[in-house]
Order: C-alpha cells, then sequence, then structure tokens
C-alpha cells in the first residue's frame, strides 16, 4: 500500500495563478505547506505581470521563484525542463479546500513512478489531475524532440499513460463493416503541430457488465487535421468484431497498451454529438460461415447511444437469426421506450413525444417522409431546387418543406404544395417518423423550435433513425472546417475531385461523400445579355455583423475594418459609376445574408448602382442573368463559372479572411481560379474596365479552366442526388 503521509522527495512543484486565484493563494500555499507529502518541496509560482503575488510571497520562504510572463505555458516548461529533481508537478492553483485531495494525487502518482526503472534525459512530469492539455501536449514534445522513445518501452508506455490521463478521448462515429465496427475516434490532447510520431499505443475496448467482450489490437496515433488546417497526432481508427461481443450492453474505452500494472489506465470514449445524431438501429447481414456453425443466415444488429450526461459511449448490440432475433430486438427497443417514457418527471416534453412517436407509429410505418429545409426563413437554395424536382417529377412522394409561415419567401416555396410551417404541430409529428432530413445550411434548423437540441439528440434521433443529407450552400473551400465528429452526416454532396478529395482528407467522411454536384446547378441556364454586372462579397465571422449587436469575444469593430473601407470606396466610387455609364451597364449588390442589416439604405455613387434585396429575388436569378461576376471569396463563383460567366476575384483582405475567417484551402484562386485576382479597390475598377471594354465576352484561358474543373455540367444534379440519397434508404 503506497504511502502518502511520508514526504516525496525529488519533486518540485509549479503553481500557475491567474488573477482570480491570486486571492486564494496565501491560503492554498498554507495548505500545502501544512499537507502530508509535501513539506519542504521547492515550489515556483508562475502567473501573468498583472498579477499581484508581492504581498504573499513577503509572507512565506516556500516559494524559489515568481515568474512573470506573458507566455505562461511557454514559463511553466521552462521552469518543468528545468528543474533540478526527477520528477515536477504542474497544477493550476487548487483552492485551499482542494488541496489535501490533490497532495494525495501527486503523492501516489510519485510513489508509483518511484516503483518503474525509468530512465529520462528531463523530469518526469507527474499528472495529478490539475494542469491543462496544452501542458501536458508542451511536455510530450519536448520529450520526444529531446530523447529518442523506443516503442513498447516503459518510458512510451509512461508517456501515453500521461496523455491519455490530460486528453479528452471522443468517439466520433462506427460504420458497419460485415459483421465489425470500424470505429472513428479523436484524442484531443492538443498535441503541438509537427512534433515526432508517438511511440505509444493504445487499444479500443467493449466492456459489458461482466468484464471485457471486445479489445482492438494496438493502435497507434494517426495525423489529424484540425479545423485551422494544423496536422496534429489525433486520430484512432480500428476494427471490432461485433460477432465475437455477443449480447448485450457494451461500454466503449480507450487504454494504454501495456504489460506494466503500474502504467495501465483506462478512459471513457466520449461521443461527439456527431456520432449520437447519426445513430440509429443497425442491420447487418453475415455470411453463414462466419455468423453460424449451423448455417443459418445470421443478423448483426446495433444501436450507438449513452445515458446520463453523455460522458460515456455505449453500444446495444445483439446476434440472431430469422423471425425470433427480429422481434427480440423490437422488444429491446419497446423497453427502452417504455422505461424513457414512464422513468421520472425530468425531460417531459421528450417522454411526452417519444410516446406520441409509440402511439403513432402504425400510421407511418409504410412512408418514406423526407423532410427538405434551408435556414428556417429561406427558400433560394439547394433545400428549394431539390424540393421543387421531388414535387415535379416525384408528385406521389411524401416529401415537405420547412419554413416559417412568417417568411417574406414563403410564398416562393408554397406553390409548390407540401409545404409545412416551422415548428408546428405537423412539422413536429413528421419529425417523429422522417426517413430522410435534408438541409442546405444544417440539419438543426430543421429542428422544432420547442424541442432542445441537446434533448432531441440525445432522446429522439437514436429512435427516429433518419437519413441525415447535408446538400451544403456552396463548394467547401475550406474543407478542415467540417467534421464529421461534429456534423454526422450521412449523406455529404460534393460538386468536383478537388473538393471531394480535400474533404476526404480532412473531415472524416469517406463514402458518405457523394460527387453528385448541387441541385440549385440545375436552374443556372444562361439567359440574354441583360448589360448587368453582379457583385456578391462574403461574410466576415470575426466583424459584428449586426448593426446593434455590441461586440462579442472574437469579434472586431465592423466600423473602420477593411472589409467596411472596401464595401464602401467600392459602392461610392465615382469612377465605378462612370464606367457604368460610358458602356451602359448596371452593377447589383447582394450582401450576404449574415451582413445584409450593414448595408441597409447604404450609400452608392449613382442610379447605375442598385442594392438587391435575397426576398425579392432569388440569387440564382442574379446569378443566371448577370454578364459578369465581382466577389471576394464566396463560393458562388463555381456557380456563376458553372454558367459560363467571367469573373473578378477582388481579395482585398486576404491576409485577415486567411487568418481570422477560414482555413487552409485545397483552392488556389491563382492556379485554379476562373478569373483574375485583384487585391485593391483601384485594382478591382481596372479589371471591370478591362471586363465592359471586351463586352464581358470569356476569356478563352479561364473557359478552359472552367471546363477542366468540373465532373459535369448539366442539368440532372437533382436526379443524381435523389439516386443517391434513394440508394442510402434502400441499403438501411
Amino acid at each position: 500500500m503506497l504511502d502518502i503521509e511520508e514526504p516525496v522527495a525529488d519533486v518540485s512543484l509549479v503553481l500557475v495563478v491567474d488573477e482570480l486565484d491570486a486571492e486564494s493563494l496565501s491560503g492554498a500555499l498554507e495548505a500545502v505547506r501544512m499537507a502530508p507529502g509535501l513539506r519542504e518541496v521547492p515550489m515556483t509560482i508562475v502567473h501573468q505581470p498583472g498579477v499581484d503575488v508581492g504581498p504573499v510571497l513577503e509572507q512565506t520562504t516556500d516559494v524559489r521563484a515568481a515568474v512573470a510572463l506573458p507566455e505562461v505555458e511557454l514559463a511553466v516548461m521552462e521552469r518543468v525542463l528545468g528543474a533540478t529533481t526527477k520528477y515536477a508537478c504542474v497544477a493550476v492553483l487548487p483552492r485551499p479546500s482542494k488541496v489535501p485531495a490533490w497532495t494525495r494525487k501527486v503523492v501516489r502518482e510519485v510513489n508509483r513512478l518511484e516503483q518503474l526503472p525509468l530512465a529520462s534525459d528531463v523530469p518526469l512530469l507527474v499528472w495529478a489531475g490539475s494542469c491543462t492539455r496544452q501542458t501536458v501536449a508542451q511536455y510530450v514534445n519536448q520529450m520526444l524532440a529531446r530523447q529518442e522513445v523506443e516503442p513498447g518501452s516503459l518510458l512510451a508506455a509512461y508517456l501515453g499513460r500521461l496523455t491519455l490521463a490530460a486528453a479528452n478521448p471522443l468517439l466520433e462515429a462506427v460504420d458497419p463493416q460485415d459483421g465489425d465496427l470500424e470505429v472513428l475516434a479523436f484524442f484531443a490532447a492538443q498535441f503541438v503541430p509537427g512534433m515526432p510520431e508517438p511511440p505509444w499505443r493504445f487499444r479500443i475496448v467493449l466492456t459489458g457488465p461482466s468484464g471485457d467482450v471486445v479489445r482492438s489490437e494496438p493502435i497507434r496515433l494517426t495525423p489529424r487535421i484540425d479545423s485551422h488546417g494544423k496536422v496534429r497526432w489525433e486520430e484512432l481508427t480500428t476494427t471490432l468484431s461485433l460477432r465475437t461481443a455477443g449480447n448485450g450492453h457494451s461500454r466503449f474505452i480507450i487504454e494504454v497498451d501495456t504489460e506494466e500494472p503500474l502504467l495501465r489506465l483506462r478512459r471513457n470514449l466520449r461521443p461527439r454529438r456527431g456520432a449520437l445524431i447519426s445513430a440509429r438501429t443497425v442491420h447487418m447481414p453475415v455470411p453463414a460461415a462466419q455468423g453460424s456453425n449451423s448455417g443459418a443466415p445470421v443478423t448483426v444488429r446495433y444501436l450507438l447511444h449513452t445515458t446520463g450526461d453523455g460522458s460515456a459511449a455505449f453500444i446495444t448490440s445483439q446476434i440472431g437469426t430469422g423471425w425470433r432475433a427480429k422481434v427480440r430486438w423490437a422488444a429491446t427497443l419497446l423497453k427502452k421506450d417504455a422505461g424513457f417514457i414512464f422513468r421520472g418527471r425530468k425531460r417531459r416534453q421528450m417522454r411526452w413525444l417519444r410516446l406520441v412517436r409509440l402511439v403513432t407509429r402504425p400510421f407511418f410505418a409504410r412512408r418514406k417522409i423526407w423532410l427538405i429545409g434551408e435556414r428556417t426563413d429561406t427558400a433560394q437554395d439547394n433545400g428549394v431546387h431539390l424540393f421543387a424536382h421531388m414535387r415535379e417529377v416525384h408528385p406521389e412522394r411524401a416529401v415537405y418543406y420547412v419554413i416559417d409561415r412568417s417568411s417574406p419567401q414563403y410564398d416562393r416555396v408554397a406553390k409548390y404544395g407540401n409545404v409545412i410551417a416551422h415548428s408546428s404541430w405537423q412539422h413536429q409529428l413528421l419529425m417523429l417518423h422522417a426517413a430522410v432530413l435534408a438541409n442546405a445550411y444544417s440539419i438543426r434548423y430543421l429542428i422544432p423550435a420547442s424541442w432542445g437540441a441537446g434533448s432531441y439528440t440525445r432522446h429522439l434521433v437514436w429512435r427516429v433513425g433518419a437519413l441525415r443529407v447535408y446538400l451544403k450552400h456552396g463548394v467547401h473551400l475550406s474543407p478542415n472546417s467540417v467534421k464529421r465528429g461534429t456534423t454526422g452526416y450521412d449523406l455529404c454532396l460534393t460538386v468536383m475531385p478537388g473538393e471531394t478529395a480535400a474533404l476526404r482528407a480532412s473531415s472524416g467522411y469517406d463514402e458518405q461523400l457523394v460527387e453528385v454536384g448541387m441541385p440549385r446547378y440545375d436552374a443556372l441556364t444562361p439567359t440574354p445579355p441583360s448589360r448587368t454586372l453582379l457583385f456578391m462579397p462574403t461574410w466576415r465571422k470575426y466583424l459584428v455583423t449586426k448593426v446593434l449587436d455590441g461586440a462579442e469575444e472574437g469579434e472586431e469593430p465592423y466600423e473602420g475594418s477593411a472589409y467596411e473601407r472596401f464595401m464602401t470606396g467600392f459602392l461610392e466610387s465615382r469612377r465605378l459609376h462612370d464606367l457604368l455609364e460610358k458602356y451602359d451597364y448596371r452593377l447589383t449588390f447582394l450582401p450576404h445574408y449574415n451582413m445584409a442589416s450593414r448595408f441597409e439604405g447604404a450609400s452608392v455613387a449613382g442610379e447605375r448602382i442598385q442594392l438587391a434585396n435575397a426576398d425579392d429575388v432569388t440569387f440564382q436569378d442574379l446569378i443566371r442573368g448577370c454578364d459578369a461576376f465581382i466577389t471576394d471569396f464566396s463560393s458562388v463563383h463555381f456557380d456563376v463559372a458553372y454558367v459560363g460567366t467571367p469573373i473578378v476575384y477582388a481579395r482585398f483582405d486576404e491576409e485577415d479572411f486567411e487568418t481570422k475567417h477560414s482555413s487552409p484551402s485545397w483552392f488556389d484562386y491563382e492556379a485554379d481560379g476562373f478569373g483574375p485576382v485583384v487585391r485593391s479597390l483601384d485594382q478591382t475598377l481596372d479589371a471591370v474596365e478591362d471586363l465592359l471594354e471586351r463586352g464581358c465576352e470569356p476569356d478563352p484561358f479561364y473557359a478552359a479552366r472552367v471546363d477542366a474543373a468540373f465532373a459535369s455540367r448539366d442539368q440532372q444534379n437533382c436526379a443524381r442526388t435523389v439516386a443517391a440519397i434513394d440508394s442510402h434508404v434502400a441499403q438501411r
């Protein structure tokens, strides 16, 4: 038994103090001084320059140094690596009441490490649950850079245990594969980009009430591209055999792969939203030779779910043959329903909805209901185009469009019929029985307003089991922001090979990507010349987008920004208006949805420059009708190129946009773009003048790029989308 009363030797403490903790510093130091096991341990305090620790330090001799640096993590790492002791422990200053428990953890961990023959060129970091993931990540990076750590060694297992203790391991997705589970996990350790490959290994385990039922082979961490385009060693993939798991409930566990008992550690794999929101009953036929000695056909069924606070992922599985297995599974689900509906008073609305679903299920059993939408108040993008196609080509199908009844765009879609008011009783009822949910922006826009998104995800999604289709609203120029673990789509449309490859490399999606084009492309048929230029810039998430809103954390004022200066300069440009006058053209400006309020009543140079309202005209009509197109970074330029219209890219705030709004893109505007790239107001006006001088005729150089970029340029995008959805529905 480990003795926590005896003072530990050869360990240093580094305490991190922020402004709020400074008030309790004196009490915390007193508690540490009195704690058994940590007497006479050298301490260093690291704090930001604005934190006043002077009065406390004058009253104690226990603190060897106080470091005030803006880069706290850097200062912490310098103290850890420079320690003359064998061990170092970093802690965000505990509250005085928490010090005894924290002290016991420190002593236990030091005593644990003392029993191991660990050889290291730097002090060993002691994990006591109170330092940040960033600290551990920085330490591991330094350790791997300073010495060679052999795979399978005790030191490798120590680092694996340390990182697993600090990380937030997440289950991103599970996919069926011939009776097995393909598991995708995100280690979420915040490792430093460029860190050497980790030499330790993990295993993912399914464990039940009677012990482990399935254990994976040792798994190494593989590179994962984060939302900012940084590559980190934080992805785990493996296969688990459900054929050997049997019937019952199991929990997902991640553990360090080691034979040393003192270094073993297990953690729950917490399910990410994307894993839960795509959960449903999955049926996997297994070849008889693999599944049963009797030769009878076998079906493996499973359901991913969570319980309580969502801190662990569970799977309910069953292996069986024939109708009896089917009935047993139905009984399992009914038992889950009954247990939830009649248990306690919490989550009353979700319990009521589950009951309504059970009672009304017989009336919807044979109907394949599709719910399609965009934002709650719009009908102008891929959603409405797919819906119109379905109503015209497949009027017999139960396909509905969901939109706010008060939306100015309601009448635009009402003419097709089967339009239901968002959050109405009809909308809620159909959501309980939908086979397909398809949206151009996010499936969350289809959730009724009175349903909490979290409760819906946890208590209804898996029971309804609708296919989730992301119709999207443009080509993904920055695919790093799309992650399967947060979005959980069953089907994601792509337009061209470059986009598909970029998403496959960074998103966690693979077979879910279908290169069918976008439904709205079917409406992109050329029109006669209109002598109109269209200006459509995108938005900036780092700017305050609405006039009366104050700046939130991470936002900058709109006024005085490079965006505001360019927009004002362009719209009020006398030279622009004179060019339009000279060549007899007009310019239509359509601001992005998120920036529209900034341009209400905006000043323009003259009557040849007009502001469009998306409620009055569809942007597809504007695109089809323009003779030339000007944008900054909007992916709508792909729509324009699809029609064959010339384009100018005004990238006036390139550095701000690429560092504050987007992540690195697979699309190189200089090498792949469909028109000239300019970076100032004067250059933009020069490019506009060049266009007008040649009557907005396409440049053959850029036209060849357009021809090479698109896999298809036809009016069959809706048909391909429907075929892809039908194929996936049939496989369920």
